[in-house]
């Protein structure tokens, strides 16, 4: 079985700036709660030994705080340097078990994280876990002959090479990885470098599964992601005068709104007042 997972926190949320204004995109809260902690309750069922943050160096302190205070046991690793989503693997393979899982940080998945790793710990080569989407012209699409990857589709604007994208979670080889490490660059991407040569390689596969994800690095996901299309989202604490209209919006912890206020696909950032009579339209609102 496999006991290692790597997971990718580096990135930061830049589209949902003045929110993430000095913080990786993986400490954001959903619902109050770490986006990195729900990620980790979801793969409470895996039984992972060692679990692995892959972190930026600027965020150090942060995640350092995090890891004394988490309730998982958790190791990290600092980039000194950017290295694109594959490089510090890629960089320390040798480092790295035989066999082991890497996935996306900062990403909200569902899907049977017990089925995938239990099904990809007899895998032979490599392997990109798949959801089948309903439009592909907004991804990267995986080219498949059988189970075998052979080619990577950059938004088609067809079926012609069917609809399966990457899921942001895989099952990776060390030995695969040093076999095409002369052939790759730091900097360094899993999508544009590291999985077209394994693919060119053979050395990497396809398993699908039943699932979706959202990345909520925009204002309209981070809004999704609360809310589910269903309701607003406001913390508890928040204080709202008479006559305020709040729709498709989520309102975080100790803010104050004032009277006839309009607040419309808005985020209300932690500790924000605002005066009666004014209108928040699309926006992420801090002050």
């Amino acid at each position: 079985m496999i006991k290692d997972i790597y997971l990718l926190v580096g990135g930061e949320a830049t589209r949902l700036r003045p929110l993430s204004e000095g913080i990786p995109k993986a400490l954001l809260t959903i619902k109050e709660e770490p986006l990195i902690n729900i990620i980790l309750d979801n793969l409470s069922d895996t039984n992972f030994d060692n679990i692995n943050l892959i972190c930026s160096i600027k965020h150090e302190a942060q995640w350092k705080q995090y890891q004394k205070n988490s309730k998982f046991n958790i190791k990290l690793h600092f980039e000194r340097e950017k290295l694109d989503t594959a490089g510090y693997i890629v960089q320390n393979i040798d480092d790295f078990e035989d066999q082991f899982i890497c996935m996306n940080g900062d990403l909200l998945i569902n899907m049977d994280f017990s089925l995938f790793v239990n099904e990809v710990s007899n895998a032979k080569n490599s392997t990109i876990c798949s959801i089948p989407v309903d439009d592909p012209s907004r991804y990267g699409v995986l080219d498949l002959d059988g189970s075998k990857i052979i080619n990577f589709i950059e938004k088609p604007q067809d079926l012609e090479y069917g609809n399966n994208i990457s899921l942001g979670v895989y099952c990776l080889f060390r030995e695969d990885i040093q076999k095409v490490k002369n052939k790759l660059e730091i900097p360094c991407s899993f999508e544009k470098a590291l999985f077209p040569e394994l693919a060119r390689s053979h050395l990497l596969d396809c398993y699908k599964v039943d699932g979706e994800m959202i990345d909520v690095g925009t204002r309209e996901s981070y809004i999704f992601a609360h809310t589910e299309n269903k309701s607003n989202w406001i913390a508890d604490g928040v204080i709202i005068g008479e006559n305020t209209k709040v729709e498709n919006s989520v309102i975080l912890g100790d803010c104050s709104i004032g009277n006839n206020v309009v607040i419309n696909n808005s985020i209300i950032c932690t500790n924000s007042n605002i005066e009666s009579n004014e209108e928040i339209n699309e926006e992420i609102y801090k002050k």
